[in-house]
């Protein structure tokens, strides 16, 4: 009976916040509701606004997106607040919350969820879950066949793990990374400058400060030895 309360009082709130999170931007000139067939064909100009629903038949296109947006292929030309789920989703600015689909692209940040074939992302805070994963600066996670950043602070898992500098795990077939602080963990892990631990078949690093564990482990400069099988490194 009180598990059935909880939920109910939750559900409720969580209504109260969907109206209240459309109401409030509709008072200041945003629009609650948009159909498109293929913008500029649509029920409000792509110029407003919208706070609240949009469904987009084929193609629709609007400056604020905040609330659920679902369809074929959408762009917000500012920012997005919600939940996304499309074919295709294109957010020229920032997004806070869910990208659902085939190919979610957030040209800005993004904070919370992405989730499609390929996802793609200016920086992410949060977790992109893809067959490929493409962002400039991670915080959080990435997972699926190929992930690719700039920075990628904290995990990725995957087939191919791509970053320039790692801090944290690298877990895959292949890590590749310019600098690694802390785990690489895979069939082949390669680094410029490693500061951590490698574990694998073939560990290849340009310099060391740690610890190499693998078949053939590969320090170009300052480990104990050029190359050494089982364990190689230097403290």
């Amino acid at each position: 009976m009180n598990s059935l309360c909880l939920r109910s009082a939750i559900f409720r709130l969580w209504i109260a916040g969907v109206l209240l999170t459309v109401i409030a931007p509709v008072q200041a000139g945003d629009k609650p509701i948009q159909f498109s067939l293929f913008s500029p064909v649509q029920i409000f100009s792509p110029d407003h606004s919208i706070a609240g629903l949009r469904l987009s038949l084929l193609y629709g296109r609007n400056a604020n997106m905040t609330g659920f947006d679902g369809g074929l292929v959408t762009r917000t030309t500012g920012n997005l607040v919600g939940v996304q789920g499309c074919l295709v989703g294109i957010v020229d600015g920032n997004t806070t919350g869910i990208q659902l689909g085939c190919a979610p692209w957030t040209k800005g940040h993004m904070n919370g969820l992405q989730c499609g074939l390929g996802t793609v992302s200016g920086d992410f805070k949060g977790a992109q879950l893809g067959c490929v994963n493409v962002t400039g600066a991670l915080t959080g996670l990435q997972a699926g066949f190929a992930n690719v950043s700039g920075v990628a602070d904290v995990a990725q898992f995957g087939f191919a793990n791509v970053t320039g500098t790692m801090i944290g795990l690298q877990c895959g077939f292949a890590n590749i990374s310019g600098d690694a602080d802390g785990l690489q963990l895979g069939g082949i892990n390669i680094t410029g400058t490693s500061t951590g631990l490698q574990i694998g078949l073939v560990n290849v690093t340009g310099t060391t400060t740690r610890l190499q564990i693998g078949l053939v482990n590969i320090i170009e400069k300052g480990g104990w030895l050029p190359v050494c099988p089982i364990v190689n490194g230097r403290f």
